[in-house]
C-alpha cells in the first residue's frame, strides 16, 4: 500500500527538485520544517507591490462570474413565477443554484493562492489564473464537504476539536489545487503538517483577521490587507509543503 502523503507519481517527470521551491510533502508531514509566521507576514508586506492589481483583477472577474450567474438565475425564477409552476420547483432550482455557485466558484476563488505562489517566486502572474483549475472541481467539492461536516462534528463535541479542525484543514484546499492531491489526502496531509504549528497558525490567522478588521474600518485599507493575507498565506504553505514545478512553470 502506497503513501498517501507522497506527491502523486503522475507529476514526478515534471517535480524536478532544482524547479521547486521551499518545503515537500514527506518533510510537512514529519514535521521537518521551519517556519516564522511573523517573519513571513514581513516578507508578504515587502512582496506585495506588483500583486494587487493583479489579485483584485481577479477578484473581479470572479465576481462578474457570480453576477452573471445569479442574473441567469432571478430570469429563470421570474419566468416559472410568471407561468405559473409549482412553487417547489423555484425552491430545488435555489438549491441546485447555490450547489453550482458552490462547485464553480471554489477553483476560482482559490486560484488566487496560485497567484500569490508565482508573485512570490517571480513568475508572470495573470488573473485569469482563476479559470484554469475546474479540473479538480470534484475533490474540491469533496474535501468542501468532508471538512465542513468534521468540524461541525467537532463543534458539537465541546467546541475544541471543531477550532483544532478549522485550522487544521487550511491547506487541504490548497493542496488538493496546487499538488493535484485527491480529498481525503488533502485534508490529512494538510492536518498532520499544520499540526506542528497549530498554535503559531492559530496566531497568524487572528493577527491577518484583526489587520483586515482594521483595514474595513479605515475605508481603503482593505485594499493592502487583503492581498496581504493571501500573499502570506501562500508563503507560509510553500515553506511547509513546497511548490511543484508545473506551478511555477512559464
Amino acid at each position: 500500500m502506497g503513501d498517501i502523503y507522497a506527491t502523486p507519481e503522475a507529476d514526478l517527470a515534471q517535480n524536478i527538485e532544482s524547479y521547486r521551491a521551499g518545503g515537500n510533502i514527506d518533510d510537512a508531514v514529519a514535521g521537518n520544517f521551519e517556519v516564522n509566521m511573523l517573519e513571513t507576514l514581513g516578507e508578504a508586506w515587502r512582496g506585495l507591490k506588483g500583486f494587487k492589481l493583479k489579485f483584485f483583477i481577479a477578484m473581479l472577474l470572479y465576481i462578474a462570474v457570480i453576477f452573471v450567474a445569479t442574473i441567469a438565475f432571478g430570469v429563470v425564477a421570474a419566468l416559472l413565477q410568471t407561468t405559473g409552476a409549482d412553487p417547489s420547483i423555484g425552491a430545488i432550482l435555489s438549491i441546485v443554484f447555490q450547489l453550482i455557485i458552490t462547485v464553480v466558484g471554489l477553483p476560482m476563488s482559490l486560484a488566487v493562492l496560485i497567484m500569490a505562489m508565482r508573485h512570490a517566486n517571480n513568475k508572470p502572474v495573470s488573473a485569469g489564473e482563476i479559470f484554469r483549475h475546474f479540473g479538480v472541481v470534484f475533490s474540491l467539492f469533496l474535501a468542501y464537504l468532508m471538512l465542513t461536516i468534521f468540524i461541525l462534528i467537532g463543534l458539537a463535541l465541546l467546541v475544541i476539536p471543531g477550532i483544532y479542525l478549522m485550522f487544521a484543514y487550511i491547506f487541504a484546499m490548497p493542496l488538493i489545487l496546487e499538488k493535484k492531491m485527491g480529498a481525503w489526502q488533502a485534508l490529512e496531509t494538510s492536518r498532520r503538517a499544520s499540526t506542528k504549528v497549530w498554535f503559531r497558525l492559530f496566531g497568524l490567522m487572528w493577527l491577518v483577521s484583526l489587520i483586515n478588521l482594521l483595514g474595513m474600518i479605515t475605508v481603503i485599507g482593505w485594499i493592502w490587507t487583503v492581498p496581504w493575507t493571501v500573499l502570506t498565506i501562500s508563503m507560509v504553505y510553500q515553506k511547509i509543503f513546497g511548490v511543484e514545478a508545473h506551478t511555477l512553470a512559464d
